[in-house]
């Protein structure tokens, strides 16, 4: 079972959905935690679901196998109680539908995932862009997409295709099964040296080369001083 409980539903007419969780490198969630943080969207939904554990019982986390669905519980974080979940923030200018994601164990992955695509349907939403991180040495971006034409757009902005492989977790089954829905996808892996004993170990300045790309992109203008600081 998963649910959606919304704090407001607003009127938009097609906001693109930012997509990100925890993964290699913990790239797509440092690239939305900082967009959250500094562009200051409002929080408007909140998915939860039975299949999202409190912790975890494989390694990485967006690695899942049936025989380890995880530990059910909540999150307690100065004094509050917390469920996890899925978060859903809107910025109106430009319209973004910033999604923090959460992984589900492997029973829930699709169920989860087309609650998501659901959501996105009811929001107009017609193009997501995934963040994610690429095992790969340098630090520049790379990219995949549904259609040749989002290609053919990226490559505007110097966006070399260069993900072959498997795409795990959250943001790898949003992102295909989105393109069953019609949703145009792109995604932006930032290149990161794997970390073998912690392969979630933040890498920021894998992630501030993917928020400069999507800055551009998108024409947002973001202060990424911070992360300077953390590389």
């Amino acid at each position: 079972m998963s649910w959606i409980k919304y704090i407001e539903k607003p009127v938009v007419k097609e906001p693109i959905a930012i997509v990100g969780s925890p993964g290699l490198r913990s790239v797509g969630k440092i690239v939305v935690d900082y967009l959250i943080e500094e562009l200051k969207p409002r929080l408007v939904a909140e998915l939860y679901s039975k299949h999202f554990p409190i912790l975890y019982q494989t390694s990485p986390s967006y690695v899942s196998h049936p025989d380890y669905p995880g530990q059910a519980g909540t999150l307690l974080k100065g004094g509050q109680v917390e469920l996890p979940k899925v978060e859903f923030h809107l910025l109106t200018n430009p319209e973004l539908l910033i999604t923090k994601g959460y992984h589900a164990n492997f029973n829930g992955q699709y169920e989860v995932a087309h609650k998501i695509l659901d959501f996105y349907q009811e929001f107009g939403v017609k193009r997501m862009i995934v963040i994610a991180g690429y095992g790969r040495e340098g630090k520049d971006v790379c990219c995949a997409a549904t259609d040749l034409e989002l290609i053919k757009e990226l490559k505007k902005y110097d966006i070399n295709i260069g993900y072959e492989g498997p795409f795990y977790g959250f943001s790898g089954l949003v992102f295909g099964l989105g393109m069953l829905r019609k949703i145009k996808g792109i995604c932006l892996f930032g290149k990161t040296q794997p970390n073998l004993e912690d392969p979630e170990y933040p890498d920021p300045k894998a992630a501030k080369a993917v928020l400069e790309t999507l800055s551009r992109m998108l024409n947002l203008t973001i202060d990424l001083s911070k992360l300077e600081k953390e590389s």
